[in-house]
């Protein structure tokens, strides 16, 4: 067969492989919703993932060069899984079943932790250009935001504080709504997915607008209405000073190399002014309001029983712990679920006697009770490597899900652990970091910060890192630093 055969061959491989990853991350979207969500759907995207992976290394030749390092990294990864097996005989807590570790749920984890790292290889070497990278992005913006605001519009949206239908739509919006009949997510699982997946789409369309194609600032409108609807602080705060900031760098950017101002570039104001506009009542300023008129009716009612100090002192020392946390606990504060079933107080009467005397109200939060919750854990356990190595995510998802994605895996995994498994997320920032200071682009720019947000926002939310959902659309939006030399600016 002569060469040019062969390399017509090739071509078509390459192709056939190319155009299936592009159709597998076109349906990413579909696996985040509650029609598809599942661990079977996570079991197949995992394996998906690997396909391309070891298709590409049969059809690029060249990626076979440096594959050795990949997998040296699967094996300190299988290593570690190891080690957690061999510790989890030792764990010890107050609680019965020492919380059941299963090193299956722990191996599946890891690989999870993986993929991303082993998708970002696959598409380094395949070389998607950029108006397919963009495609992408495109197809993801309208089946993500459009089918927010459609179903906002049409109120069939589920809460993204509940699995409840919303009964107001953004027609309806004013400072006296409740905000968990007014936020909505769609159909999708996880508002806070959807969240950093969609401020680090709009950095990338704030981008295609300037430099690109002007008629982006669709795709930025439709973002801003469906973050706005969506009521996180990430989405609706987030998103606002995203916008914002990239507006300005790239004023800055332009005076700094010298180039030419684009009149189109004012555009970017009617989304700013009336992202501006909507915010103040939109769900995340009604749950705003909500949360401080909680904070102050309850601090009105301490404040009219404080003369009954030495009373209530001496009824305290009278009363068995649970009686007392029951008679002083915050409901709107401390669901009776964390010390009935998270970590029973049966088992644990001290812990949450103290943590209900002693935790300030404006301290109480879901995250504070959850790491409080852990950090009771690890203390009782008791084992200087729990630092290294953790305690597992097994064990952690059957006590309580901590959300806050870094402190979760500091648990988790320790120190060691974390640094090998979360591993892609520092070398993508240092890369990203590199070429933007090399090459100094308003791209390279807008791709380091949405990787930077990507890491800061699963460091203030939960669900982001665990989920294939979220870093798969890190693993392909991050990609585009690979892009730098082709794209212009």
């Amino acid at each position: 067969m002569s060469k040019e055969k062969i390399e017509e061959k090739r071509n078509v491989k390459e192709n056939i492989l190319n155009i299936s990853t592009l159709i597998f991350l076109f349906l990413i979207p579909l696996f985040s919703t509650t029609y598809f969500y599942s661990s079977y759907t996570t079991l197949f995207e995992v394996v998906i993932i690997f396909v391309i992976f070891f298709a590409t290394l049969i059809i690029y030749k060249e990626s076979r060069k440096n594959s050795k390092y990949l997998f040296i990294y699967y094996a300190l990864c299988f290593l570690y899984l190891i080690i957690s097996f061999l510790r989890s005989d030792t764990f010890y807590s107050l609680v019965p079943g020492n919380f059941n570790y299963n090193f299956l749920d722990e191996g599946l984890t890891i690989i999870k932790l993986i993929t991303p790292i082993t998708l970002i290889y696959s598409l380094y070497y395949q070389k998607i250009e950029w108006k397919k990278y963009l495609l992408v992005l495109k197809i993801w913006v309208i089946l993500i935001c459009g089918s927010i605001i459609i179903t906002n519009i049409f109120k069939i949206s589920l809460s993204s504080y509940s699995n409840l239908p919303i009964t107001k739509n953004i027609f309806e919006w004013n400072i006296n709504n409740y905000y968990q009949e007014t936020a909505s997510k769609g159909f999708f699982v996880y508002a806070n997915q959807e969240a950093v997946i969609m401020i680090m789409l709009l950095l990338l369309f704030i981008y295609d607008f300037l430099y690109k194609n002007k008629k982006s600032v669709f795709y930025i409108i439709l973002l801003m209405f469906a973050m706005l609807m969506l009521g996180t602080r990430v989405s609706s705060v987030g998103g606002f000073l995203t916008l914002i900031c990239a507006y300005i760098f790239y004023i800055f950017y332009c005076v700094y190399k010298k180039e030419k101002y684009v009149f189109k570039s004012l555009y970017v104001l009617i989304p700013i002014c009336i992202w501006g506009i909507l915010l103040p009542i939109s769900p995340y300023a009604n749950r705003n309001i909500e949360l401080n008129t909680i904070q102050e009716n309850y601090s009105d009612a301490v404040a009219a029983v404080t003369g009954q100090d030495e009373i209530e002192e001496t009824k305290e020392k009278s009363n068995t712990n649970i009686d007392y946390v029951y008679a002083n606990y915050n409901p709107n504060y401390l669901p009776q679920v964390f010390f009935e079933d998270y970590y029973p107080i049966k088992y644990d009467s001290d812990f949450w006697y103290e943590f209900v005397k002693n935790t300030p109200l404006e301290e109480m939060n879901y995250r504070t009770i959850e790491t409080s919750i852990i950090k009771r854990v690890v203390e009782i356990n008791d084992d200087k490597l729990d630092v290294l190595f953790g305690i597992s995510n097994a064990r952690i998802q059957n006590i309580v899900n901590i959300e806050r994605d870094f402190v979760l895996h500091y648990y988790a995994f320790g120190i060691i652990g974390s640094i090998v498994l979360l591993l892609v997320y520092i070398i993508m920032l240092v890369y990203s970091i590199y070429k933007l200071f090399k090459y100094q682009t308003y791209y390279l720019f807008i791709i380091t910060t949405a990787i930077l947000l990507f890491v800061f926002s699963a460091y203030l939310t939960g669900n982001i890192i665990n989920s294939m959902n979220a870093i798969i659309p890190f693993a392909f939006i991050s990609s585009g630093v690979f892009l730098s030399k082709k794209v212009d600016k």
